[in-house]
């Protein structure tokens, strides 16, 4: 965690810093105003540090406003360097096959221009978040089940239920599952984020919601970030059947909860090989897999295996690099016989509260058996 912390740090810090240097050789500003305009990128980087810091001492109202802010910013910056560095290939490669006269002035227009596109899609990508889509899928299958052959699950993932979605954001997500009217709702990791101390109340929204055949759960990476114990009691809070390497039977499904990776990297957790190898077996009725990461394992026997943790990258053009770890990013794909994995962009927003190209989403499966 502390070299991901530093890493990022320094790739932010970087990027702000470029972007200064590039403000400063068309302005050309020095002395007092410089200082200042200083002072406000390193709190501005630091932003991430600052809210967790005043989440801890539980100083709610500050710490949304810092991450309102910092977190908006963060977006506006990163877009800003993608356009610049975009519009400054395009220039130089005028120059080099052009006249080669006038470059000062097109660098000039490329700043303004990606200062422009960078506002536009961040005011775009902060409405985009708050409106939540229903993807719909179908999935068919030879075993028999209960409710005359179809049962409607209902996956939500990634919600990060903290200082940003909560209240009245989280009400819109949740209004949606309400309306799907699921006979089970899954939740498949990072249902929260942030410090557990000021979010435990947002645990009751999630109460009235009843599905005939139960709510089920299993940890994400944020999970374990915010602090496995209290993670543990907002979910169970919520109503929701936490599965940790464990298999529930219900309506003629064989459902498994994968406990996330990270619990294993940081030596929280360890293998289970009970639940590796009940889950490598055949089975005979329909096997549901709950994971929370995109990985789709050799040896695993499952029929259907829902996961998230990508948001579909949440912000372009980021999903050019999440598909790089993930080649399976997003949407429904077919592995086999009777063997598909459906990976969702997620519900909520983790840092900025800004979607690009990759909006929120509920999930429908409707399971078609006999």
């Amino acid at each position: 965690m502390f070299f991901f912390v530093l890493t990022f740090l320094c790739l932010f810090g970087g990027i702000n810093f470029y972007a200064f240097f590039r403000a400063r050789s068309i302005f050309h500003f020095s002395g007092f105003p410089q200082i200042i305009i200083i002072i406000v990128l390193i709190l501005l980087i630091c932003a991430p540090i600052l809210v967790r810091v005043a989440e801890s001492y539980h100083q709610e109202f500050p710490a949304r406003a810092i991450a309102y802010i910092g977190y908006i910013w963060m977006a506006f910056v990163f877009l800003f360097f993608f356009f610049n560095v975009t519009f400054e290939i395009i220039v130089s490669l005028y120059k080099l096959i052009g006249s080669g006269t006038g470059s000062l002035p097109l660098r000039n227009f490329a700043f303004g221009a990606a200062i422009f596109l960078a506002l536009i899609f961040v005011v775009y990508g902060f409405f985009d978040a708050q409106i939540v889509r229903v993807k719909k899928l179908e999935v068919h299958t030879g075993q028999l089940l209960p409710n005359d052959g179809k049962i409607r699950i209902v996956q939500i993932s990634d919600v990060h239920v903290g200082l940003i979605i909560r209240n009245r954001r989280l009400q819109v997500i949740l209004d949606q599952v309400k309306e799907a009217k699921p006979d089970i709702l899954v939740s498949t990791g990072d249902l929260l984020d942030g410090e557990l101390d000021n979010v435990i109340p947002q645990a009751q929204h999630f109460v009235s919601i009843t599905p005939k055949y139960g709510k089920y759960a299993i940890l994400g990476n944020h999970e374990y970030y915010a602090g496995l114990k209290r993670s543990m009691e907002f979910t169970k809070t919520a109503g929701f059947d936490l599965l940790r390497d464990d298999i529930r039977q219900i309506a003629g499904l064989s459902i498994f909860g994968a406990d996330d990776i990270t619990g294993r990297r940081l030596g929280v957790s360890k293998d289970n090989l009970l639940f590796e190898k009940m889950l490598a077996q055949q089975g005979n009725g329909f096997v549901l897999l709950l994971k929370h990461q995109p990985f789709v394992t050799d040896g695993e026997n499952f029929n259907l295996q829902l996961s998230g943790h990508t948001h579909g990258g949440q912000i372009f053009p980021f999903m050019l690099i999440t598909r790089l770890f993930f080649p399976r990013n997003q949407g429904y794909y077919q592995l086999g016989v009777n063997k598909s994995v459906y990976i969702t962009s997620g519900a909520g927003t983790w840092g900025p509260p800004v979607r690009i190209f990759a909006p929120p989403e509920i999930t429908i499966i409707d399971l078609i058996g006999k």
